[in-house]
């Protein structure tokens, strides 16, 4: 009698639940029909905890994913790399600093894999040599790069025609993310810095008699100072603010600091399929040119991205640090102008994407009856505007949350 109870429970409970999806699923398909013909979609929501499939439509489809691929980025990067990674700028020097204060050598600036140097990290670089007594240097002032190889433009990184999409050189040594650079006399990233650590100096009163110059970092050199940020910092503001540099700049890193080897993007490439296969989240015909998502040959599914969440779900390892990088609805991020004042807001923790002909929206968001769910809703469009296809996200987001 015990038995048939729990089985009759057990048959209304499910019964219950499909009856539930059915409405979701058709409420879904009701805001779907308003999409233009020709406009390709693909959606995909799922239980976080049961891994139910809640609703489903072409979630293998090769879509454009836009700046969802920084999804792909920056899981890659906390997957290999961990959180607490430091990336840093190194200033170091050679030869020896006599009494009267003269250094008898170089000045160097090592790049280990921080994009985020400053103008004001270089003043207290400045700051930093007084401090310990120099006062003149009769040597160069050397900006070492190697760290990364030396294809700084996209043209050259991605290729085809990405050169459409150019942004800052891509050195390993950065400062104010390489704006300036480009027009500039000194024409390459590791000459302009040290030139302009030179100005630093010499406001400090330290006169450098040799020149700037890219160049390698040699054995038996002395730490000065160094402008050091964790992995995880970069990549909260890589994911709230979508940027790009930071998400090229990434690709690289997670090949240099993987492999010991230059840094490129074609091997950070190869690193992060080496995670969607780990993950369980590859699907055949999933192509990534770049870590950023300028490019239009990116072909990522809903499905590969959910099942990337699914995956930093259930590792609790670096969790809480990935959730903490996405746009929160309402709130912040390339999110803030989106689900205010609705069901959605201060809810969905996701991550935008947006290109000519693309709209793309996932992320993690919990419904009023307190279930954590992941959805990806992906539009590559030719007529409408991109207004049109981020409310209907919004509204498939909302009616999830206030229905589940």
């Amino acid at each position: 009698m015990k038995k048939n109870t729990l089985f009759l429970i057990s048959i209304l409970f499910l019964t219950s639940i499909y009856g539930q999806y059915k409405d979701i699923r058709a409420g879904i398909n009701g805001l779907l029909k308003q999409v233009p013909a020709g406009t390709q979609w693909s959606v995909l929501i799922i239980d976080a905890e049961t891994m139910d499939t809640v609703y489903t439509y072409g979630h293998r489809n090769l879509l454009t994913p836009a700046s969802n691929t920084k999804v792909v980025t920056s899981a890659a990067a906390l997957h290999l790399l961990g959180g607490d990674y430091e990336l840093s700028t190194q200033f170091r020097y050679s030869g020896s600093v006599n009494s009267s204060g003269v250094l008898k050598g170089n000045l160097y600036l090592k790049a280990l894999g921080n994009p985020m140097m400053t103008s004001s990290d270089l003043i207290n670089f400045a700051k930093a040599a007084k401090k310990i007594g120099i006062k003149s240097v009769e040597g160069d002032i050397v900006g070492d790069d190697t760290f990364f190889d030396s294809l700084y433009f996209r043209s050259q990184y991605v290729g085809g025609s990405e050169a459409d999409w150019e942004t800052q050189p891509l050195s390993a040594l950065v400062l104010d993310q390489n704006n300036g650079i480009k027009g500039n006399r000194f024409t390459t990233a590791p000459v302009f810095i040290s030139e302009k650590l030179r100005g630093y100096l010499a406001k400090e009163g330290i006169r450098v008699t040799g020149k700037s110059v890219a160049g390698r970092l040699p054995q038996n050199t002395r730490l000065i100072s160094s402008a050091t940020v964790r992995l995880f910092d970069m990549l909260k503001v890589m994911n709230k603010r979508s940027d790009n540099f930071y998400a090229e700049y990434t690709m690289k890193l997670i090949s240099a600091a993987v492999t010991g080897a230059r840094g490129s993007t074609k091997d950070g490439i190869r690193l992060c399929f080496s995670f969607l296969y780990d993950s369980g989240a590859f699907i055949k015909g999933t192509a990534i040119f770049d870590g950023s998502g300028l490019s239009h040959r990116n072909k990522i599914p809903t499905g590969v991205i959910v099942k990337i969440y699914q995956y930093i779900y259930s590792n609790y390892v670096f969790r809480s640090e990935f959730f903490a990088t996405l746009s929160i609805s309402g709130i912040d991020g390339t999110l803030r102008g989106r689900m205010q004042q609705q069901e959605g807001e201060n809810n969905l923790h996701g991550k935008t994407g947006t290109l000519t002909g693309v709209i793309t929206l996932s992320g993690f968001f919990t419904t009023k009856k307190g279930r954590n769910m992941i959805g990806a809703v992906f539009f590559n469009y030719r007529k409408g505007d991109p207004k049109f296809y981020r409310e209907l996200q919004d509204k498939i987001f909302n009616l999830l949350i206030k229905k589940l």
